[in-house]
């Protein structure tokens, strides 16, 4: 008979196993979970930094005067909107441009480190560029538009305009992202698949959209989810371009909870205003589910 193995090896092994995942649950535990806990408690309090020493329980008061403000229905509403625009406009374009470069144009590797050079750039940074480019006044931008005899475009004071600016800012910053995976995606669209379709008569666009998309689609839905998560909670470029100004028009979600926590000291708000967008991406991320389940 062969000897099983003895227990104290096996338990030894396990032990050690588990001294494995401490650094990481532990790191959880502190920084992610917490943190959230805490600020679920801070949502259910009334607490001003300048006038109180300590939070005030007051239950759903928070909410109930959340819902009741335009401002920040206004943040929210916005924030989805713009989620909405850049998300699309990402996936789109980063989609060309990978089926663009998969066609076989020349110099591959420079155009690709080209293309994905922006995303290396911290988000910070990008807003300060970009507000250089679009300054009013001394921006490069309105010095070539009055070079052609135009008049200079008031791109970060203007309402409409100011908005814009960031979805272009944004665009700019993180269609490389979508464009990597979906050039990783067009690598995996086995070759035989063209060939009988091209045996079949069938046109470019028709391999395109009978072939290539529904191999790469499930991977632009994964693209689309996380580009779509990291945009409703933008936070630096447009605080660097502009404060969420001019009034309110590219106040964010994530510039109105800043401002309500850091130059109001409204804690407990600024709480409530958090857990709302969690709730808010989870119903996202749930619309997402469903999306691929229909798929």
């Amino acid at each position: 008979m062969i000897a099983a193995p003895a227990a104290g090896p096996r338990r030894r092994r396990d032990l050690a196993l588990w001294l494995f995942l401490v650094p990481g649950m532990a790191y959880l535990a502190v920084a992610r979970i917490l943190p959230a806990l805490y600020t679920i408690y801070l949502s259910l309090t009334t607490w001003n930094l300048q006038e109180q020493p300590a939070p005030v329980f007051a239950g759903l008061q928070n909410y109930a005067r959340l819902a009741r403000d335009p401002a920040f229905v206004g943040s929210i509403e916005r924030t989805l909107g713009f989620m909405l625009v850049v998300t699309t406009v990402e996936v789109a374009l980063g989609l060309a441009l990978a089926v663009f470069v998969h066609g076989g144009a020349r110099g591959n590797d420079l155009l690709k480190t080209i293309l994905i050079t922006p995303m290396v750039i911290t988000p910070a940074v990008v807003g300060l560029v970009w507000y250089i480019l679009f300054n009013d006044n001394l921006g490069p931008i309105n010095a070539g538009l009055r070079l052609l005899g135009l008049r200079g475009v008031a791109w970060l004071t203007s309402g409409h305009l100011a908005l814009l600016s960031v979805m272009l800012t944004d665009v700019w910053h993180w269609t490389p992202f979508t464009f990597l995976l979906s050039l990783s995606a067009l690598e995996t669209v086995p070759a035989p698949l063209y060939e009988a379709a091209q045996l079949d008569g069938a046109s470019a666009w028709r391999c395109f959209t009978r072939v290539t998309l529904p191999v790469i689609l499930d991977t632009l839905l994964v693209a689309a989810l996380l580009r779509g998560m990291e945009a409703f909670r933008i936070f630096a470029e447009p605080f660097v371009m502009t404060g969420g100004g001019p009034g309110a028009a590219t106040d964010m979600l994530s510039i109105h909870i800043f401002k309500a926590a850091f130059q109001f000291f409204q804690m407990g708000s600024a709480g409530a205003m958090v857990v709302v967008s969690l709730g808010v991406l989870v119903l996202l991320y749930l619309l997402y589910l469903r999306l691929v389940e229909s798929e």
